[in-house]
């Protein structure tokens, strides 16, 4: 028979878990520690990346925020100074067309005077031309 329940089978079961609590106490117990370890690492890691990732599309919308607040008060100065810029051109235009129509009206005076006094000055040039017209007329006329 090749099985016999004596001693030697005791102290094989004695040995074996004798082997098995040390093989646990020095191997598989600080192996299965530092396995857990490293799982609750990993996921201490992937909870940091995702609140960190969450921070990061928390940012990335107050960004785009804070680009669309800027765009919008760009686009609100930009109109400002557009109209702005509107008014003043209107108003330079309306300072020259009354500078233009005041010089206009000047220089009609100017001439209008230069006309009156070009008249005066012509009328005893215009008399005594006549009269030596006439006069030459008339003495044409006697000696014919």
């Amino acid at each position: 028979m090749l099985l016999s329940f004596d001693g030697t089978l005791l102290v094989q079961i004695l040995n074996f878990i004798v082997f098995w609590v040390l093989l646990n106490w020095l191997f598989i117990a600080p192996t299965r520690r530092a396995i857990e370890a490293r799982q609750r690492f990993v996921a201490d890691q992937y909870r940091e990346a995702d609140a960190f990732a969450a921070q990061a599309k928390q940012l990335h919308a107050q960004a785009d925020g804070i680009l669309n607040e800027a765009r919008q008060e760009t686009e609100a100065t930009m109109r400002q100074a557009s109209t702005r810029a509107s008014e003043e051109t209107h108003e330079i235009e309306r300072t020259a067309a009354e500078e233009a129509a005041a010089t206009v009206a000047l220089a009609q005076a100017k001439v209008a005077s230069e006309r009156a006094e070009a008249v005066s000055k012509q009328g005893p040039f215009v008399a005594e031309l006549a009269q030596t017209m006439a006069s030459r007329a008339l003495s044409a006329d006697a000696a014919a």
